[in-house]
């Protein structure tokens, strides 16, 4: 039963996709599109919760009634009603890494097998988990050859779904600017895929219902490894990166980057250097604002 149920969550995606692909407006579907580990999870539950309608996870039967599906197909133009969020690459690989380091050091994890023989293929057996910064070079190198929860690494897949300014009916939004305002960003998305005016109390409520201080006790930027949560912040690849890591990721996603506005050109590769050289903040994380350029 434990290899039939997998299956029969996939076949229960591309069930969804086909419908919604096939009868675009006239399914009750709203989508919530993502590469992996850029918030998605979190988006789905407060448009759902918005929308009343429900999130199904992991489920093995497709959706029969009004749903936020949540997840990281490739574009479709034929989706409608699609939300599509992006993150910070940079942010969105060192959350990986640590998803991965987490299975890998939890037996009772059931990814602990597969992030195990992932992790010993990329690393050697034996590795030192704590030895995060001389790890992560190499665990960019091997994501972006072989990505992980999807086909297309970050940046083809964010390079695929964002183009703003011809498609129109997708409402696109970064994990930045929800972490910074929640409120109007939740509104704008919801209101922007559906369509129809929302209630200012409902998104109150599910900005509240989902903060990461009722999901796991802990105010944004408090760190616990152990948690699908890990910390919740922008910006936290500064405490991780080093001269390399911004190099692997340079090469291979440099250019997407720029385009969506997170770096203004590529300087910021020769910058990590003196970074790098101070010690690691653990606690907290913050946001350069300047960086982060509002999207549409």
């Amino acid at each position: 039963m434990s290899s039939i149920r997998p299956l029969m969550i996939r076949v229960s995606h591309r069930v969804n996709h086909a419908l919604g692909a096939r009868f675009g407006d006239s399914f009750p579907f709203t989508y919530v599109s993502e590469y992996p580990k850029s918030g998605g999870t979190w988006l789905s539950l407060m448009v759902g919760d918005v929308l009343q309608a429900i999130v199904p996870q992991l489920s093995i039967f497709p959706a029969g009634c009004a749903a936020v599906l949540h997840n990281h197909w490739r574009y479709d133009h034929r989706l409608r009603r699609v939300i599509y969020l992006s993150r910070d690459g940079r942010d969105v690989l060192v959350s990986s890494f640590f998803h991965m380091l987490r299975d890998y050091q939890s037996k009772a994890s059931p990814s602990h097998h597969h992030a195990t023989k992932r992790l010993n293929r990329l690393f050697g057996a034996n590795f030192d988990a704590q030895n995060t910064r001389e790890l992560l070079p190499r665990f960019i190198e091997g994501i972006f050859e072989r990505p992980l929860g999807n086909r297309l690494n970050w940046a083809d897949h964010v390079g695929e779904w964002h183009d703003p300014e011809n498609r129109k009916h997708i409402a696109y939004v970064r994990y930045e600017q929800l972490l910074e305002d929640p409120h109007a960003h939740l509104k704008r998305v919801v209101e922007r895929a559906t369509g129809k005016p929302i209630e200012q109390w409902r998104i109150d409520m599910a900005v509240e219902k989902f903060s990461i201080q009722r999901q796991t006790g802990r105010t944004s930027g408090q760190e616990d490894r152990s948690h699908f949560i890990r910390k919740g912040v922008a910006g936290d690849w500064k405490n991780h990166f080093t001269t390399e890591s911004a190099k692997a990721f340079h090469e291979r996603a440099g250019e997407v980057l720029i385009r969506l506005g997170y770096e203004p050109d590529a300087s910021w590769v020769e910058r990590i250097g003196d970074q790098a050289a101070a010690p690691a903040d653990t606690s907290t994380s913050t946001q350069d604002d300047a960086s982060i350029r509002a999207s549409q």
